[in-house]
């Protein structure tokens, strides 16, 4: 990489005048004044019993559990059973129940950063998908977060297809027994509670839990929305809600929330209509953004599947780095599964918003200022506004969408969306040269940077690829990208 953004490796004036605003002001004039008291300890939250580390069992892992190892970055991944009685909202009569989770956590005391994200991992598909985990891992582990597989649905856990626990290995899983979704509810409530108050096995063994922050895509978004407006109030053991593409994407509470709530919407669930909270509640909406996307359906079947299928041998760290190299394509380079309508979906890199929310949430939580407002999307009525390219107007726009190079079509293959890479003679009709659309990228990310909606590792990456799609450019140019905005 040239000069013109390399300065991300060493120090730089004008990055380090963005990150400094990045910390101090990316709240948008807003402070923490305007957060409630919503969580404790979670006093009027049963006690459940966590056991393990679980071991043994047919295949001799969880499944689910990372497909590289997550020891050469100084992690431990475990998993553990978690019984109890849970009750309903409303109150009916109260269940045992026997589930599981798996925790990823820093080996070192030195290396956490206080917050644990409970993903409450999605099952529409009838077995379980922790999207927002594999979204934002690599920020996960930068910052030090500890995270958990939560397996809080019934369906994720029994029965068809196959990858459910008490199919996939029935000795191992022989304890799980879940009495139904109407009890999801408590015993989320209680995971939390075991990591900010165990009771017997530590799943964090000694580390000091600070925060407990909620996380889910989809299916779970709407579940942990529920959560929000009917049990948080009772429970108050939760600190803060990421909610994620949230089924119909509805922005109405019957309150402001009690805690830190931020919805990510992609533009499946755009609407013109307004959220009717402010207090406690941002709300971005990601310009580009399907409902699902490549860089989890790549993770998903080229990454995790030969382990979670066939217990292959789990690979080296280096495993998940070098996948990054094509699942992480914004659309720069043609790939044939960009022409397929496919599970994966559609190639924008919904990642850095995610692992921007969370950050950004992360510091809410923890009496640090709000994340950055958000520009709404633009309607056209009540459709989706777009330009000429059949991209978005409005909402969250990362340089991808607003420097584009390929057209982000949320609307085809149902939730995946389609990418369409734009010509070599369209980009050539756009762009001078690749030197060109390098500056103009570059500039279009540090503005990214300067509004909070992207990390600063995130955008060396893209600017790494950036500097790579000069393949896809006719005439390569000479680099003089103005040195400010």
């Amino acid at each position: 990489m040239d000069g013109g953004f390399a300065c991300l490796k060493k120090p730089c004036p004008v990055l380090a005048l963005v990150v400094i605003g990045l910390a101090a002001c990316s709240s948008n004039s807003s402070s923490n004044d305007d957060q409630l008291t919503g969580s404790n300890s979670g006093a009027t939250v049963a006690d459940a019993r966590v056991t393990g580390p679980v071991t043994g069992g047919l295949r001799g892992h969880a499944l689910w559990d990372s497909w590289y190892d997550l020891e050469e970055i100084g992690y431990i991944e475990e998993e553990y059973f978690v019984s109890g009685t849970a009750k309903t909202y409303p109150a009916t009569t109260p269940a045992n129940y026997t589930t599981r989770m798996i925790v990823r956590r820093p080996a070192n005391a030195a290396d956490f950063n206080g917050t644990v994200l409970l993903d409450w991992v999605n099952v529409t598909a009838q077995f379980e998908n922790a999207v927002d985990s594999i979204e934002a891992h690599e920020m996960f582990h930068r910052e030090g977060f500890a995270y958990v597989h939560v397996s809080a649905q019934a369906a994720g856990l029994c029965c068809v297809p196959g990858l459910t626990p008490k199919l996939w290995d029935p000795q191992r899983y022989e304890a799980i027994s879940h009495p139904g979704d109407d009890y999801s509810f408590d015993i989320f409530s209680q995971i939390a509670k075991s990591f900010k108050s165990p009771v017997g096995v530590d799943p964090m063994a000694g580390l000091r839990v600070q925060k407990v922050i909620a996380m889910g895509q989809s299916q779970s978004g709407t579940r942990l929305r529920d959560y929000i407006t009917q049990v948080q109030a009772d429970a108050r053991v939760i600190d803060g809600f990421l909610v994620h593409a949230d089924g119909g994407g509805s922005k109405e509470y019957p309150a402001d929330p009690l805690v830190p709530v931020l919805q990510l919407l992609s533009e499946r669930e755009a609407s013109p209509a307004e959220p009717n909270v402010t207090r406690n509640y941002r709300l971005w909406e990601i310009a580009g953004a399907a409902h699902q996307d490549f860089w989890i359906g790549y993770h998903q079947v080229i990454g995790a599947s030969a382990r979670s299928v066939a217990s292959a041998p789990r690979m080296p760290f280096s495993a998940d780095a070098d996948l990054h190299e094509v699942a992480g394509n914004y659309g720069e380079q043609i790939h044939p599964l960009s022409f397929a309508c496919i599970v994966a979906g559609t190639q924008f890199p919904l990642r850095y918003a995610v692992s921007a929310a969370i950050h950004h949430l992360d510091r809410w939580v923890k009496g640090g200022p709000p994340p950055p407002v958000a520009p709404r999307y633009q309607f056209s009525g009540d459709a989706l506004a777009r330009d000429g390219f059949g991209n978005a107007l409005g909402g969250v726009r990362l340089p991808p969408i607003e420097v584009p190079i390929a057209q982000y079509d949320s609307a085809r293959c149902d939730l995946g969306g389609l990418t369409i890479p734009f010509t070599e003679l369209q980009i050539a009709s756009l762009y001078a040269s690749h030197a060109d659309y390098y500056c103009q990228m570059r500039a279009a990310t540090l503005r990214s940077l300067d509004e909070g909606f992207l990390l600063p590792e995130d955008a060396e990456d893209l600017m790494t690829r950036v500097d790579a799609a000069a393949n896809r450019f006719l005439i390569a140019g000479v680099r003089a990208c103005p040195s400010t905005l």
